[in-house]
């Protein structure tokens, strides 16, 4: 094996990672709203972080109550740049949790019903990386 064909080896596994990372995500997100569990949680408040191009990141904390009657509290792991119009610390809003993994959850505003088209398109990139990826690794090392 030659160092051409080594280095082009590593891209195409660094490239195939990461695109499976893409994919995960979006798998994610899909499990999210296809198993979730709606409730209604209070918006305990927005915890803000800059960017490193300078826009402002909000990530909302709730409290809510799980079936069992324990509450729980968490933080979104994903941060908005606007949070929904018209809602503010303190109200009463829906949010949809995995009821596997309850601190993971997200407002109903962040999730559209259908898939997203950049969900779609992460998807399909991922799949067809992997793919060429494996083919190309599997013809450098055969």
């Amino acid at each position: 094996m030659t160092i051409e064909r080594l280095g082009g080896a590593l891209v195409a596994a660094i490239t195939g990672t990461l695109c499976l990372v893409f994919a995960f995500q979006v798998l994610s997100r899909c499990r999210l709203r296809l198993r979730g569990v709606r409730t209604t949680a209070e918006l305990v408040r927005f915890r803000t972080a800059t960017e490193e191009d300078g826009h402002q990141l909000y990530f909302p904390v709730v409290t809510f109550a799980l079936p069992n009657g324990t509450k729980m509290t968490a933080e979104s792991s994903e941060g908005i740049r606007n949070p929904p119009r018209g809602v503010q610390e303190g109200d009463r809003t829906e949010i949809l949790y995995d009821p596997a993994a309850p601190g993971v959850f997200t407002l109903p505003a962040l999730l559209p019903g259908r898939l997203r088209t950049t969900e779609i398109l992460y998807l399909c990139v991922g799949c067809l990386s992997l793919a060429v990826i494996t083919w190309r690794i599997l013809a450098d090392t055969f």
